[in-house]
């Protein structure tokens, strides 16, 4: 099986962007780039408001709350998109305060149109950022990082030296950001270590302007920050920590996140450990019960599809913690190379590189993808079931903030796995 329901750059660089509140994403484009995008992006802002063209009748958001866009035709094909871009340009900035992002879409930007020339001619350069070629083929993680750096090249920065730190690699665009935002900055609070910014994952641009001031940049999740964090290294000599094991996900690449930056700051990570110590026996008493009765879960095998980052720690995490066995893994477009190689190194270690590069596998008891293949999966028979771990969702209504990263979210995969299998 391929990963059709991959988002592309075009949906990382707009999410990228919509992840800042202040900032509305503008699409030159067909409605057919548009209606998608601007359904995710009022879900992952989750606005009140719900989304009816009979209720929102304001020109260019055709019924939707966000990404409004030029609804190009085979007229503007051919005789260019100038008129439009300045008739949505001049009716959204009396309507929205706060920066704009202008993207072409990869159809639109075939046309030749100068971007810049029109937000120059209108006077908006201060308050419009122009996208003219968003790319055609890369992975939606390189979208969202490029998508930051070009808004915190536009900001240009100014916040004075804190004793504080940027979490950078998170995105709306990922599953559970919300919640995985909320988890590590709580254990990072508990290490005496406070977060100043959280660029695309909700921090205005009020907030990104001061995360010039931070200690250090803290990486989550690595596909999505790698130019982010030269970037601030390079303007603000703002070092990096590239987490060695991986993002925070299991009790083992957590514990060594956090170790990573406490020790990079002078910070003890104390009660952290704490806290994974009675998390571990925890989920080693549910663990048990199970077992004493089918021997599950040591020997059922699993499957992933996802980034290095996330697939390194989380195949070692069940192979040595739970006793999994992999069957089939394949890492999305985009993964750093860094993770891939230290997958491979673990999996011949220990026998398992057969896996490697196929999805599902044979017979997989549980299948770790996107909500969308999951969900389909399970339904053919593939798989006993899934853990939704990336975007596209499978549509489940979620009310309370989730996540599986940090010590939450490693009892949240451990009671998913569980309640599957018995």
């Amino acid at each position: 099986m391929t990963g059709v329901t991959d988002p592309d750059i075009l949906t990382g660089m707009i999410l990228g962007a919509e992840g800042i509140p202040d900032i509305m994403v503008i699409l030159n484009s067909p409605t057919g780039c548009k209606f998608y995008h601007g359904h995710i992006a009022h879900l992952k802002r989750n606005e009140a408001e719900i989304s009816d063209p009979y209720l929102r009748p304001e020109p260019w958001f055709f019924g939707q709350s966000r990404i409004p866009c030029t609804y190009l035709d085979d007229q503007d094909y051919i005789f260019g998109t100038h008129d439009k871009l300045e008739k949505i340009l001049d009716y959204m900035k009396n309507r929205w305060d706060g920066l704009i992002v202008l993207i072409n879409a990869p159809g639109a930007s075939l046309i030749g149109d100068d971007i810049k020339k029109v937000i120059t001619d209108m006077g908006m350069e201060k308050r419009c950022i122009p996208v003219e070629i968003p790319g055609y083929s890369s992975s939606a993680p390189i979208g969202v990082d490029k998508m930051l750096v070009r808004i915190l090249e536009h900001i240009k920065p100014s916040g004075k030296p804190e004793n504080k730190i940027n979490l950078i690699g998170l995105s709306i665009l990922q599953r559970y950001c919300e919640g995985t935002k909320k988890e590590i900055t709580s254990l990072l609070e508990k290490s005496g270590i406070t977060v100043l910014s959280t660029p695309g994952a909700g921090s205005d641009t009020e907030d990104l302007s001061l995360s010039s001031g931070a200690l250090l940049n803290a990486i989550v999740f690595p596909e999505y920050a790698i130019e982010t964090a030269n970037y601030y290294y390079n303007h603000f000599k703002i070092p990096f920590i590239l987490p060695k094991d991986g993002a925070p996900i299991g009790f083992d690449a957590t514990r060594s996140w956090i170790a990573d930056i406490c020790s990079f700051l002078g910070k003890e990570p104390f009660v952290v450990n704490q806290e994974i110590h009675s998390a571990e026996k925890t989920a080693a008493s549910n663990i048990a019960r199970i077992n004493a009765v089918s021997g599950l879960p040591r020997g059922s095998g699993f499957a992933i599809r996802a980034e290095s980052s996330l697939a390194f720690p989380l195949v070692k995490w069940l192979y040595t913690y739970l006793g999994m066995i992999p069957v089939g893994i394949k890492l999305t477009d985009g993964s750093c190379r860094t993770y891939s190689e230290k997958l491979i190194n673990f999996l011949q270690e220990n026998h398992l590189d057969n896996c490697l590069g196929i999805f599902p596998g044979k017979d997989p008891d549980i299948v770790f993808t996107d909500g969308t293949t999951g969900s389909m999966m399970k339904n053919l028979g593939i798989c006993r079931g899934y853990i939704d771990i990336s975007h596209p969702p499978s549509g489940k209504i979620e009310i309370i903030p989730k996540t599986i990263f940090g010590i939450t979210g490693s009892l949240m995969l451990i009671e998913e796995i569980l309640n599957i299998l018995r």
